[in-house]
């Protein structure tokens, strides 16, 4: 069998908040390893600049080894896959994808509200972009739940960090669930746009931040949190947002 549409956000949710523990459970160390580049600048700085045409952000390779360090002592079942994220396990219940993006301030109005997404990362119709995507809705794999059999669905995660280039500073650090692929009834094409390139994708998180079906039933829940918020910056500067729309949770500002 396969999942109810809402049985669908929920486990979104629930993974979500899983990702969302074991960040903030690590935040000092997490940080401490994003900067950790900056101690041997000089050793990196120049050749790295040199084959970049603007102010590139220079976490992008990096900051995926801090999370997969962090991620993998929690998250026991890596897959091997050759399709999928930076981050894939597999749980009990799902596959996790989990990608991690990183921006600096040279890019900061191309990426505000909105996040590149790669076919190999998401299980959603990108066919108004001319896209397939590569990832199953649900995998074959199946779980057992009150002597039932479900197929594992795929879940799509994103860390999102913005900083300053070849800095210590960082403006935000979001955490992004972007709805499986069976949710396009419910978000549509409205949560897409155009890439810089051709053929390429955005997911426009700022279009739809909350788990629609979820906050129907509940309390708004939403697919988008601060999990690092710099407090000299507001909500709808990082993340085009405006507060009197929604409130995004905050969970760590300084």
């Amino acid at each position: 069998m396969e999942f109810e549409l809402l049985e669908i956000e929920k486990l979104e949710w629930v993974h979500m908040e899983r990702i969302r523990y074991h960040f903030l459970d690590n935040i000092e160390d997490i940080i401490e390893g994003l900067n950790s580049r900056l101690k041997i600048k000089r050793d990196w700085y120049k050749q790295f600049i040199s084959t970049k045409k603007n102010k590139a952000s220079d976490l992008d390779m990096g900051a995926e080894r801090i999370f997969h360090h962090v991620y993998s002592n929690i998250m026991k079942h890596p897959n091997s896959s050759p399709i999928g994220s930076d981050l894939m396990y597999e749980t009990f219940d799902a596959f996790i994808h989990i990608d991690v993006k990183t921006v600096s301030e040279s890019n900061w109005g191309d990426y505000k509200g909105k996040i590149a997404v790669q076919p190999n990362q998401t299980s959603y119709p990108l066919g108004r972009f001319g896209l397939s995507p590569n990832l199953p809705e649900f995998y074959c794999t199946t779980f057992e739940r009150n002597g039932r059999s479900f197929k594992k669905p795929a879940l799509t995660y994103f860390v999102y960090i913005l900083h300053r280039h070849a800095s210590p500073e960082i403006y935000s650090i979001l955490l992004i669930s972007m709805p499986n692929g069976r949710l396009y009834s419910v978000y549509g094409d409205r949560i897409l746009q155009a890439g810089k390139t051709k053929n390429s994708v955005r997911y426009a998180f700022k279009e739809e931040p909350r788990f629609v079906l979820l906050s129907a039933s509940q309390n708004t829940r939403f697919r988008v949190e601060f999990l690092l918020k710099n407090k000299r910056y507001d909500q709808e500067t990082l993340i085009g947002i405006p507060e009197n729309r929604y409130r995004i949770p905050v969970w760590v500002e300084r």
